[in-house]
């Protein structure tokens, strides 16, 4: 009978501990809620579509590339990167307005993506530490009900916990890698921004765009040489030479003649 009654209570402890295993695999599966288990799938579906009019806009194909390009954005209308090329499609075109509207789009979607990504991660952080606490309640449980067997019908206590401790060793070492960083606008979104305000010629609002441009990305040879476009039409004349060796410095071929020009107005100041 005692035999019996032991068996039944290891049959419990072996259920305990096969949860225990099993944990940790589940957990990855259930990383995210529902919401966040759409837009993943979305992003799934569109990304294709997007390289593919990403590959379409390189070889200058731009009517193909938009048809795939708002393919994209209709599956997943958060895709920053589809609406940034549409930008660029639209400012090639001349349609100034509705370029502007699509670069505004992918910034602002931009920065909902990366809130997205550090909500999530938070959250996936968030379930790692309550895994690790039923885990640890799941060992006391199992060291318990261990202790409370007979003598020889106990398992070595080392074997019945061994699983789980290495689930919660797994645990610890994903809770101490390094926290993600901090998703900014990659520095080409406040370029093409810049290029659209510049041909709307709105320079002020340029000019803030392609510092932000540079501020994310110093070696933004592009950003520096229209940046210097910009300065150079409000006058600011050394300003805009800096601006130009800059773009120099960083491989940029400029233009000779607006170097000169620049360096010849800069004593009639």
């Amino acid at each position: 009978m005692k035999q019996k009654s032991a068996g039944t209570m290891a049959g419990v402890i072996l259920g305990i501990l096969g949860m225990a295993v099993l944990a940790l695999p589940l957990f990855t599966q259930t990383n995210f809620n529902m919401d966040e288990k759409k837009m993943v799938e979305s992003h799934k579906r569109a990304n294709p579509l997007y390289l593919d009019g990403l590959k379409l806009f390189a070889k200058g194909n731009l009517d193909k590339a938009e048809t795939k390009l708002r393919e994209a954005l209709t599956i997943m209308p958060e895709h920053a990167d589809a609406s940034f090329m549409l930008a660029q499609i639209q400012l090639k075109r001349k349609d100034l307005p509705r370029a502007l509207e699509l670069i505004l789009d992918a910034k602002k979607n931009y920065a909902f993506i990366a809130n997205f990504h550090t909500f999530t991660h938070q959250q996936y952080l968030d379930r790692l530490r309550q895994q690790r606490q039923d885990l640890e309640a799941q060992r006391t449980q199992i060291l318990d009900s261990i202790s409370r067997l007979p003598a020889r019908s106990r398992p070595e206590s080392s074997t019945a916990t061994q699983a789980i401790t290495r689930s919660i060793q797994d645990i610890d070492s994903r809770l101490n890698q390094p926290v993600p960083p901090t998703f900014e606008i990659p520095a080409d979104y406040h370029f093409i921004h810049g290029n659209v305000l510049f041909q709307m010629n709105r320079r002020i609002d340029a000019e803030a765009q392609y510092q932000e441009a540079i501020r994310m990305d110093p070696s933004h040879g592009n950003a520096y040489t229209n940046l210097a476009l910009v300065l150079f039409s409000l006058g600011k004349y050394q300003e805009a030479l800096d601006c130009l060796l800059r773009a120099e410095a960083s491989g940029v071929k400029v233009n000779p003649d607006f170097k000169r020009d620049l360096i010849e107005r800069i004593p009639r100041q």
